[in-house]
């Protein structure tokens, strides 16, 4: 792990490889994905949780694998498209996407 996180700012070796969770509002308009930018689009992200992220020793034990269908991490990068806000799009207009 090279990004050490909020340990950075905290000193707390807890805080190693923590990141702040953003919200969900309008994620479809905000790639590219990850603290790092390391994911290009949604589904990549989707991908990535379902396979159960990349094992750490500060991985959470709640986190692990989703077992999702293509069919279902289609229909979760929908759902999330679903957050986007129309005022938001209007605002914006196609340069956003």
């Amino acid at each position: 792990m090279t990004d050490i996180g909020r340990f950075q700012v905290t000193q707390d070796p807890q805080d190693f490889g923590a990141f702040k969770t953003p919200t969900l509002r309008n994620v479809a308009l905000t790639a590219p994905y990850m603290h790092d930018g390391s994911l290009p689009t949604l589904k990549d992200v989707v991908r990535f949780y379902n396979r159960g992220g990349i094992p750490n020793p500060n991985l959470d034990p709640a986190i692990g694998a989703l077992g999702l269908t293509e069919r279902e991490e289609d229909d979760l990068v929908e759902f999330l498209k679903a957050l986007t806000s129309p005022e938001y799009e209007a605002v914006a207009g196609a340069g956003a996407r």
